[in-house]
């Protein structure tokens, strides 16, 4: 009888024991973490493009990057807590002394105490990324002969074109400065509008994406694409991810436009990505596994798209409705 609850006290220690060192091993901590990210990324990267599938360093840098996207979503809302206090407060010295110097001038100093003066600046700064992209997509599909490297150009070239429609509304509003339900009358009118320019677009994307698949076509990628498709598609989904988070209690449409535009081009750029790591480093017997999982994917991300479209239009219409009667009966 003691040899038995000895040996059960010996049991629940190793348990035990095995039960924290997975919750440390999922759980590190946030610097851990962001180590181990800015680690995996350029090894996967070199693995991809230096060795083959069955070198040990690239199976090194498979595990490492696995573990790196399963700690980071596990921990995404603490590492995201942490990195923030880190960048807004004032514990690190480098963010005491860039605090200093941003907050001798004006628009640097606005940029610092203003959110809204912030997400205005990220909607030049996407437009101005989003413009590059699209010739970064647009200069390779001419180079390696791809419509369908050459038709994301088109497709980002098009989504800038939105965002400018974004930034004419945001600077309309402040130029005019209207009554509270005339400005969110007009914030959710221009809501509708993106939603509707995203709608026509996602539609003519589903349409090349139907043709694309279809015809299966194999093109060479160079080793470039993937590797700016990559970063680039990292930037949106970060991006996103921030300004879901900045933006969710905002009382402000069009930056809300502005949100949703950034989710859907995150989506697009993992699509891309997807398609052109495919074709970059498949071989060339695998065309039907090619074939299913852009098939897979793009449904998913064309479907994930236009919802979020009509949802755009559906909920600016109902708010348009609702502020026009305020509008034209004013309590």
């Amino acid at each position: 009888m003691v040899y038995n609850v000895t040996e059960q006290k010996t049991v629940d220690r190793q348990v035990k024991a095995v039960k924290e060192f997975l919750i440390r091993l999922l759980k590190p901590p946030v610097r851990a973490i962001i180590l181990i990210d800015i680690c995996a990324v350029p090894l996967t990267i070199i693995a991809l493009t230096r060795f083959t599938p069955e070198s040990p360093l690239s199976l090194i840098a498979y595990l490492l990057s696995s573990y790196a996207l399963t700690v980071t979503i596990v921990n995404l809302k603490r590492t995201a807590r942490r990195i923030r206090a880190l960048i807004t407060g004032d514990e690190l010295a480098p963010v005491r002394g860039i605090k200093r110097l941003m907050r001798r001038h004006r628009y640097t100093r606005l940029y610092l105490e203003s959110r809204d003066f912030r997400a205005e600046t990220a909607l030049y700064i996407w437009l101005a990324i989003n413009l590059l992209f699209a010739l970064f997509k647009g200069i390779t599909g001419i180079v390696n002969s791809s419509a369908w490297l050459f038709s994301f150009g088109v497709y980002y070239l098009f989504l800038g074109v939105i965002r400018f429609v974004i930034m004419l509304g945001v600077q309309k509003r402040n130029r005019s400065k209207p009554l509270y339900n005339e400005r969110k009358l007009y914030e959710y009118r221009v809501y509708r509008r993106c939603g509707c320019l995203v709608m026509i677009l996602n539609i003519a994307m589903s349409g090349m994406a139907v043709q694309m698949i279809w015809q299966n076509k194999a093109n060479e990628y160079s080793q470039a694409v993937v590797i700016g498709t990559a970063a680039y598609t990292f930037y949106c989904f970060i991006s996103a991810i921030a300004n879901v988070i900045s933006f969710r209690r905002r009382d402000n449409a069009i930056l809300s436009a502005a949100k949703d535009l950034n989710m859907i081009g995150a989506i697009m750029s993992m699509y891309s990505l997807q398609t052109s790591m495919l074709y970059a480093f498949g071989k060339s017997g695998e065309e039907g596994f090619r074939r299913i999982m852009n098939t897979a994917t793009g449904i998913a991300v064309l479907t994930s798209a236009l919802g979020i479209a009509a949802l755009m239009i559906i909920n600016g219409t109902k708010k348009i409705r609702h502020y026009a009667e305020k509008v034209q009966k004013p309590s």
